[in-house]
């Protein structure tokens, strides 16, 4: 039976299975363990891994998938907001270890320019082997581990530039015409031709596909997986056209697609989880049956594995000894970002991986690979362990408010469409997703579902990725209030009947209720009609919390701006407050002025959304605070306020008290 492809599944499947369960009670990374069975069950161990072919060809797609799923995952939006520290910091970690690797190679191994410039990629490269350990002492929003994680991103993407230069077949072909790789296929053009030509289908065309045809036919989570999947089969088949590793293109589909596929979605999770359980894990395995175990224990190879673990360590340990000198950091910190950048695992095991298949260095330097793998995976855990505890913890860093927005779907506030992509817009705007939710009572269950299945299918019309949540309660004010809570909602979005005087204004109403008792930032939406420009009206900002809601607004109106020309107009006094808070590239116009709500009705168009703070009417004299609502009555609007401020029905009352008791802060 040994030798079937029935055996040879089985066997694959126990070994991911197994792995990382063998590696957390070795205390070693579980790739390493899945490794090592490949090494056990492989043709210089058992031998009953048969079939080889079988797993090496879901090994193939495994290592697509693992760099698939590096480019879905990569923050955008993180990177965008350091990306000075990051490239900078990125380029030292780059260069020192990249040169020490080339240096030493060429100097000391008979191994050629080619696989110098590999190597260097590999040791250049990093994996955040150690990430939970700083996870778990809370310092995942400290300077030096978000510097770590962000140079890393610039260093993984500088190594593989490598690798595609180094593998190109033109390359090839003028450095080593004898090597193996220069006989790919490849289109007979240079590689400024067809690099070009692949970024422009990555990162522009592909994303551009993929929102159409989220919105206009794939609405189920199986065919937008399925669309993923063959999108990084395109691009990674357009990278080996064009003489380039299939690897870059894949890569480049995932950041392509990345802000389609929200980090956190039930979309990502189960596109990761196809990747997780059977591909990459059989990548790994397939590289365990590569290698002789009685290879690991030769002496040249256990020397070189030593030689690449020092040059890891000693090149990222220079870099961020470098990195301090100019950023400011104290001993722990660069040395907690130098251990941290120490790991390696996926881009290593990717690049070595495609210089053995090109033949540009033999089985000893993937051998050495894997011990130095295990090197640096001891060096990153104590070394972050030992640092991390030398530093304190920073306050916790507030949420993005479009991580994960809850919007409501009543029927009696806006239309459903309309507050669906309001709350989309903001939640895209962060990569993150929107909940569309309902609270009604026993009896009307059946109803309050049919309410959030429309949502939904609303929502994944217009190419989000959604998943409901129905709540039974008698009230809506506690049901919502739960439900803010369990969903752990960075906003809340609240369907709205617009500013008009009526009893709500002496008793209250619900929004009232569930904006005093919201723990997170909460919106009122008025919606009437979609949106061509989007107007933010600051109001005064003289004390703290008006300031914060004030920029709160800046926030919201940033990521509610439709795409193309029409530029995002700001009214009123307090330029200070619009700093940091939207992009100079928005090109917001702005339009002073001392008296913001006369002004606002001047320019005020149908087809504008007014995002306004909470304290924007309350702080009006009587007579002008009800021709404004008067006037905003039949626009679109959207009332703004931070953690327990939101007030639409009672400001009128409400304000004489606050000024005598002090706001909610």
């Amino acid at each position: 039976m040994v030798g079937t492809v029935e055996v040879t599944i089985l066997l694959l499947f126990a070994s991911i299975l197994l792995g990382p369960i063998l590696g957390a009670r070795l205390k070693v990374p579980g790739l390493l363990a899945l490794i090592f069975l490949g090494m056990a069950f492989g043709p210089h161990g058992l031998g009953w891994l048969g079939r080889l072919r079988l797993v090496s060809d879901l090994g193939a797609i495994g290592i697509l998938y693992l760099m698939f799923l590096a480019g879905l995952g990569f923050n955008i939006n993180s990177f965008k907001e350091n990306r000075a520290g990051a490239i900078g910091v990125g380029l030292l970690a780059f260069v020192f270890p990249f040169f020490l690797s080339f240096g030493l190679v060429l100097a000391f191994y008979d191994e050629g320019l080619l696989a110098a410039g590999l190597v260097g990629a590999m040791w250049a490269s990093n994996t955040l082997v150690a990430y939970p350990d700083v996870r778990a002492a809370g310092l995942e929003d400290s300077r030096p581990v978000r510097d770590a994680v962000a140079a890393g991103v610039v260093a993984d993407i500088l190594s593989l530039l490598v690798l595609a230069i180094v593998t190109s077949k033109a390359v090839v072909e003028a450095v080593d015409p004898s090597a193996p790789g220069a006989t790919a296929p490849a289109l007979s053009l240079p590689l400024f031709v067809t690099v070009p030509v692949l970024v422009f289908f990555a990162l522009w065309l592909l994303p551009r596909i993929g929102s159409w045809f989220f919105t206009r036919v794939g609405r189920s989570r199986v065919q937008r997986v399925l669309f993923a999947l063959a999108g990084m089969a395109a691009a990674a088949s357009l990278a080996v056209a064009a003489g380039l590793e299939g690897i870059i293109g894949a890569f480049l589909g995932g950041i392509g697609l990345n802000r389609l596929v929200p980090n956190n979605s039930e979309l990502m999770d189960r596109i990761d989880f196809v990747g997780s359980t059977v591909f990459i894990p059989a990548f790994l395995v397939s590289i365990g049956l590569r290698i002789d175990p009685v290879a690991l224990f030769d002496l040249k190879t256990v020397g070189m594995g030593l030689v690449f673990t020092a040059l890891v360590v000693v090149g990222k340990s220079l870099a961020a000894l470098v990195a301090a000198r100019f950023v400011k950091y104290t001993f722990p910190e660069a040395g907690l970002m130098a251990s941290l950048s120490f790991g390696q695992a996926a881009s290593t095991l990717a690049i070595a991986q495609v210089g053995l298949a090109l033949g540009l260095f033999g089985q000893r330097v993937v051998n050495a690979s894997v011990l130095a793998i295990v090197g640096t995976a001891l060096a990153t855990s104590f070394g972050t362990q030992a640092f991390a505890r030398r530093i304190p913890a920073p306050p916790r860093a507030i949420a993005a408010i479009g991580q994960r927005v809850l919007v409501d779907v009543r029927p009696d506030g806006s239309p459903t469409g309309l507050l669906v992509d309001f709350a989309g817009r903001i939640a895209r705007g962060d990569d993150g997703i929107q909940i569309p939710f309902t609270v009604s009572a026993v009896a009307d269950k059946e109803a309050g579902r049919k309410l959030l299945a429309d949502a939904e299918l609303l929502a994944e019309e217009r190419g989000h990725d959604v998943e409901g949540v129905a709540r039974l309660s008698e009230s809506f004010v506690d049901g919502a209030v739960e439900v803010i809570g369990e969903a752990d909602a960075t906003l809340v979005v609240l369907g709205w009947a617009g500013p008009r005087i009526g009893t709500d204004y002496l008793f209250g109403s619900d929004l009232d209720g569930i904006g005093r008792q919201s723990a997170v930032p909460a919106i009122a939406a008025h919606l009437v009609r979609p949106w061509r420009r989007v107007i933010v009206v600051l109001g005064s900002n003289e004390v703290r919390w008006q300031s914060e809601d004030a920029r709160l607004a800046l926030r919201v109106a940033a990521r509610l701006r439709p795409p193309g020309d029409v530029p995002l107009v700001v009214v009123g006094p307090g330029r200070g407050v619009i700093q940091g808070e939207i992009d100079s590239r928005q090109s917001p116009e702005f339009l002073a002025a001392a008296d913001s709500g006369g002004r606002l009705l001047e320019i005020l168009q149908p087809d504008d959304l007014v995002v306004v703070p909470v304290h924007l009417l309350p702080d009006m004299p009587p007579a002008r605070r009800i021709r404004m609502a008067s006037g905003l009555a039949g626009s679109n609007i959207a009332v703004v306020a931070g953690p327990g401020r939101l007030t639409v029905s009672r400001g009128f009352l409400t304000h004489a008290m606050e000024s005598i008791l002090g706001p909610k802060l």
